[in-house]
């Protein structure tokens, strides 16, 4: 019990440290990059894309130290005793892979942005209240976060944590190509969402979560040597994926055509974005090799 309890406490107390760090983090580079948006004149708290944006960003961080704190955990429990289990090296892994969450974080959103949302001054499109560039940047920092949450849980070190996180950014920067070129070729995504389109912000940000979801199913876990990871993770991302993409081209339009949904409407897309995150929590849920 008593273990549990410090489990609960740990978390909550990091995940505060961590979210006012990256707050901070997050205010400096917007006023370095946009002195004009930071002062009395200008309350960025009044947008709402703004809100949604930094709502994401604190539960990616969140994601990322749960895992940490979670290996703390559990190493605790391992050796039945808070204080047996803190050790050196676990200590330093723990700092590391805190760090390491704010990298991750902050480098995502940059990787992402440039190939998803390459034509938008995000800082300025959110403050101005554009809420679809608020949304698609809360499931790009969400995603992170799941992918973070994956790469730093279990026995490992950070190298590998960094591999499997570099491989899912790898991902997410090819999926921005098929999202543009081969799954919606008939309408430009980025243009949209710099025109504050919400209908392609939610099809954009629910298919960057599920991948997320695959992405994170296959790292997560302990490291037992990239000769066997890596080849598992391609393989369990490539039928979780396939399986989805599946759902997509041959499921999901029989039952929005049975539900006679009007086409491009907020309301389809809304239905869409619920069917396919059931869809991708139960294709997590239920496949494995």
């Amino acid at each position: 019990m008593h273990i549990m309890l410090f489990n609960t406490v740990l978390f909550i107390a990091l995940g505060l440290v961590m979210v006012l760090v990256a707050n901070s983090i997050a205010d400096r580079r917007l006023k370095k990059k946009h002195p004009e948006l930071i002062g009395e004149a200008n309350s960025i708290w009044d947008s709402k894309a703004f809100i949604i944006r930094r709502a994401g960003l604190y539960l990616s961080v969140l994601l990322g130290t749960y895992a940490v704190s979670k290996n703390i955990g559990d190493a605790a429990f391992a050796a039945n005793s808070i204080m047996g289990s803190m050790t050196l090296a676990l200590m330093i892994e723990s700092l590391l892979g805190l760090a390491s969450v704010l990298v991750f974080t902050f480098t995502a959103l940059h990787s992402v942005d440039k190939f998803i949302l390459s034509n938008v001054d995000n800082d300025n499109a959110v403050v101005n209240n554009n809420c679809a560039v608020g949304l698609t940047e809360s499931a790009i920092f969400i995603a992170t976060g799941l992918i973070s949450y994956g790469a730093l849980l279990g026995e490992g070190h950070i190298v590998s944590a960094w591999v499997f996180f570099l491989i899912g950014q790898a991902i997410f920067i090819l999926f921005g190509y098929l999202m543009e070129y081969v799954i919606h070729p008939t309408h430009n995504a980025k243009s949209d969402i710099e025109k504050g389109c919400i209908s392609s912000a939610l099809i954009v940000s629910s298919m960057l979560l599920c991948v997320a979801l695959f992405v994170k199913n296959g790292i997560a876990g302990n490291f037992y040597g990239y000769s066997q990871d890596i080849p598992y993770f391609l393989t369990m991302f490539g039928l979780q994926f396939g399986i989805f993409i599946g759902y997509m081209f041959f499921i999901e339009p029989l039952i929005v055509k049975a539900m006679n949904l009007p086409p491009r409407s907020v309301a389809s897309f809304s239905t869409k974005v619920a069917l396919q995150l059931g869809i991708a929590v139960s294709i997590v849920a239920n496949v494995s090799l």
